[in-house]
């Protein structure tokens, strides 16, 4: 069972921090920009800031996720990345949909515990989000889609 809990673990790159915290930072940003602008307490802030920060890890994880089922195959070639655990057939095309699922769930369950304006505005990132691994097949320059 462990190694298979360090095949899951090294899909969602959980144990790569460094994604998370540049997912993270600019939620942060925002949230201390609108703290001016509301009337939240302490009690409200950290939880939205907790919110975002859970969010930030399970929708990076989720973004690892489908960026290795898009690439397999590619992985599989590649030096760097031909280690990856769907490249090396250590987890199943079916197994990392799974895990995507339940990834996209908690982050639907985290997306709904704010307001209209902010839910609609999490749908729009997702299909940003879900389509970034394919436009890195169009263009040098995904990230300014």
């Amino acid at each position: 069972m462990i190694p298979r809990l360090k095949n899951y673990i090294s899909l969602t790159r959980i144990d790569r921090p460094i994604g998370i915290a540049l997912l993270f930072l600019p939620c942060l940003f925002g949230i201390s920009l609108s703290l001016k602008k509301t009337t939240l307490n302490f009690s409200e802030t950290f939880w939205i800031i907790f919110l975002f920060g859970l969010g930030s890890i399970i929708m990076r994880s989720a973004g690892c996720v489908i960026n290795d089922i898009f690439d397999q195959k590619f992985d599989a070639q590649v030096q760097r990345t031909k280690n990856r655990p769907l490249a090396a057939k250590k987890v199943t095309t079916f197994e990392a949909l799974l895990l995507l699922a339940f990834l996209l769930f908690l982050s639907l369950i985290i997306l709904l515990q704010f307001n209209q304006n902010t839910i609609l505005s999490g749908l729009v990132a997702l299909v940003l989000a879900a389509t970034y691994p394919l436009m890195k097949r169009i263009t040098y320059y995904p990230q300014i889609f």
